[in-house]
């Protein structure tokens, strides 16, 4: 598993459930394969599978979260 960096928190309102459906939703991974996920004020990370980071990533720039569009790349501490 890797993990994603997502410029979206709880101060925009961000839920755990807000981020398994916007991957589940523009990517072709399953929110099953989805792991951890966490949230902070300003940004979250949620863990996907390494092989689908790349696909994740490119799909989520061209959508929007909680109506704003968000910052999103892999996490570097990875």
């Amino acid at each position: 598993m890797g993990r994603v960096y997502i410029g979206a928190g709880k101060a925009a309102g961000v839920r755990p459930q807000d981020l398994v459906g916007a991957i589940a939703n523009e990517s072709d991974v399953p929110g099953k394969a989805i792991g951890s996920i966490e949230i902070t004020e300003r940004f979250s990370l949620v863990e996907v599978p390494e092989s689908e980071i790349d696909a994740v990533i490119k799909a989520l720039r061209s959508s929007v979260i909680k109506g704003r569009k968000a910052i999103i790349r892999r996490d570097r501490d990875n």
